[in-house]
């Protein structure tokens, strides 16, 4: 007898798109059946981060470690006040977690957050089936619910247009005041700890939600502007893309994850779709102006094109050390730098964390207005 069977709790199944079909029980809330893209998170730790994450949103997260849930939840570690992701997957579910102020049991707080999952699945073979196969659209229902009918609604849907996706996690994050400058923050579905980054170099912060205007931006005299993460297909959101494109050359800007492509697709490149992501905190990524590799925590579906140096000039900075797909460039002449993975690493690895300081240092002492003018060309910066 199972673990989760000895608690008693109610059999559900998950069946792919595919036609595989996956048994386990249920936990967290109720709201089933629910349907998602499925994708797998190599993470030890940090899953209270990672389905508060606005960049799960729409998705069915699976966790490779087999554990999950024995330190419990803290609501101070959430990324935004409500959860992201449609459901939560898990080998175990740990009903025991380590005690500490404000501390709750991971599937107390699922209930709270209206969050469905199950447990008692074979992690791996779903994580084993996506690597092979690539992404996939799944259906969660309970036992008795009919496989054909959960497979129909699995195969009756596709991902979230990017405009529902972002529009749905776009807001609610407010800034600071700082004496050492003045940043905007683009929240296209913002991590909190990537706001906090920003904030803790002393600088006075304001968010503008996905509908911004690169005007108002502008016209307010920032140092210069963060892109942030954000859920979906970059190319479902030209809108943003064009206000984007507007910032360009204008104003010093950081590009992280969502903000990194939407960069790229401003400034001519193409993104695609991978053929099972990267999600999780062990993500090597390698500095190619130095050699040194760095662990970095990445969630995203989607990658800019190989040829963006030839199209756009700019100069690749990073590579995942994996497969090779890229993961950051600069361009010192438009003031520009961008990173697919998250520097802010919440809950981990921090290697990557000085990009903020970083940059910022760049923005006051190498890319001053005078090296680049409307106008200015990419050759100047590079003599």
């Amino acid at each position: 007898m199972s673990f989760d069977m000895a608690l008693d709790r109610p059999a559900g199944k998950m069946i792919l798109s595919d036609g595989a079909r996956y048994d386990g029980y249920l936990m967290g809330a109720p709201g089933l059946p629910l349907w998602g893209e499925v994708v797998f998170n190599t993470s030890m730790t940090g899953y209270q981060e990672v389905i508060t994450d606005p960049s799960y949103a729409g998705q069915i997260v699976v966790m490779t470690y087999p554990q999950i849930g024995n330190y419990g939840v803290t609501p101070r570690d959430s990324e935004r006040d409500r959860v992201a992701a449609r459901a939560l997957v898990v080998r175990e579910l740990s009903t025991f977690f380590s005690p500490g102020p404000e501390r709750m049991g991971l599937e107390q707080f699922m209930k709270e957050q209206r969050l469905p999952g199950l447990t008692g699945v074979d992690t791996r073979a779903i994580t084993r089936r996506i690597r092979s196969r690539g992404a996939v659209i799944a259906a969660i229902g309970r036992a008795s619910d009919g496989d054909d009918a959960l497979l129909g609604l699995a195969r009756s849907h596709s991902l979230d247009r990017s405009q529902a996706l972002v529009a749905g996690v776009s807001g609610g994050l407010s800034g600071v005041t700082g004496t050492a400058g003045r940043v905007a923050i683009v929240d296209l579905g913002a991590k909190a700890s990537i706001v906090r980054c920003v904030e803790e170099l002393g600088v006075t912060t304001r968010l503008y939600d996905a509908g911004f205007a690169a005007a108002d931006i502008l016209d307010a005299g920032f140092d210069f502007v963060v892109l942030s993460n954000g859920p979906g297909d970059p190319t479902d959101i030209p809108e943003v893309i064009e206000q984007v494109r507007a910032l360009i050359g204008r104003i010093p800007v950081l590009g992280i994850c969502l903000g990194y492509q939407l960069v790229a697709l401003a400034l001519g490149a193409g993104t695609y779709k991978l053929k099972f992501g990267h999600h999780g905190a062990n993500q090597p990524v390698v500095d190619r102006r130095t050699g040194r590799v760095y662990i970095t925590s990445q969630n995203h579906n989607y990658a800019v094109s190989d040829d963006i140096a030839e199209k756009t000039g700019v100069a690749v900075t990073y590579v995942n050390a994996s497969d090779g797909t890229l993961e950051g460039f600069i361009d010192a002449a438009r003031r520009i730098e961008c990173v697919q993975f998250h520097p802010e690493g919440a809950p981990g690895p921090h290697d990557t964390a000085f990009i903020f300081a970083q940059f910022r240092d760049r923005v006051k002492n190498g890319w001053s207005a005078r090296m680049h003018e409307a106008g200015g060309t990419r050759d100047a910066a590079n003599r």
